[in-house]
């Protein structure tokens, strides 16, 4: 699996502001979804689960593909024999932090239906609350449908998320449609990010890291856009999990506590903010 909240320096520099940055993504690579909320709502024991995809051999007899996925299915996955139920299964992504941006984002959801399946609608949800069902409103429908009934057909399908643009908090959810006929295969799900949050840098000389990598002390030049006296310095690491919260000093900022490895800096006065990637010692 590849989670990644990602806050790079590059996208400071003026000029790309219509370029998509992804800042978050879960390709199910280490089969581990224990981030993840899978909710069996019917109650059958047939729930979202990390695995393979399904494929068939020359023979048309069923094979473990070569895609690690999160799917759910209607079908006993070792004969493909019909469940016959009614499936209403949740997979609830971990809450994204998307405070950093602003302007138009995208969530993108790689799928494909199962083997031998049919078109069947996938329902997309989100809550800014929490991972509560009831919390959460129908954001979009996707259509996925089965062109070939054996070859591997994993595409993107893209929904806006703007509206969701400098939330600290939101949760995404995949929801079955209730007619499901053999089963969904989610290759990797991601978001992606034009342009930062608050008022981006434009046309003025970007806060630097003076040495990188840093050592024990983070020590900056300041963009002449922001204020040093109201600067808030806040320090994450690469699984997007804050670090250190503090307030700007001129000398420098203590890093000893931090282990060596990558980190995001975000820096903002109320009014501007900018993102510098830099690396521990």
């Amino acid at each position: 699996m590849k989670k990644k909240l990602l806050v790079f320096a590059f996208m400071l520099v003026s000029g790309i502001a219509s370029a998509q940055f992804t800042i978050w993504e879960d390709d199910f690579e280490d089969s581990d979804v224990s981030d993840w909320t899978l909710l069996d709502r019917d109650g059958d024991a047939v729930n979202w689960l990390a695995r393979t995809n399904l494929q068939v051999d020359e023979n048309y007899a069923v094979i473990e593909g070569t895609n690690k996925i999160l799917g759910t299915y209607n079908i006993n996955t070792e004969t493909l024999e019909s469940l016959g139920r009614t499936q209403n299964n949740w997979a609830i992504a971990p809450a994204v932090d998307l405070s950093f941006y602003s302007g138009g984002m995208q969530l993108i959801i790689n799928a494909q239906k199962a083997i031998f399946d049919v078109t069947n609608n996938l329902y997309v949800y989100a809550s800014v609350t929490d991972a509560a069902p009831d919390s959460f409103t129908q954001i979009a429908t996707i259509e996925i449908k089965r062109e070939d009934m054996l070859a591997s057909e994993f595409k993107d399908f893209t929904v806006d998320i703007s509206q969701f643009a400098g939330k600290s908090q939101v949760y995404f959810a995949l929801v079955t449609a209730p007619d499901l006929a053999i089963g969904y295969e989610i290759d990797k799900i991601s978001i992606t990010a034009a342009s930062l949050g608050l008022e981006d840098i434009q046309g003025k000389k970007a806060t630097v890291v003076k040495q990188n990598p840093v050592k024990n002390y983070l020590q900056l030049q300041l963009s002449e856009a922001l204020n040093a006296e109201d600067l808030a310095v806040k320090i994450y690491n690469t699984a997007g999990t804050l670090v250190k919260d503090t307030k700007y000093n001129d000398s420098g900022i203590l890093l000893d506590n931090l282990s060596s490895g990558v980190y995001y800096l975000v820096i903002e006065d109320g009014e501007r903010v900018e993102k510098i990637k830099f690396i521990k010692e």
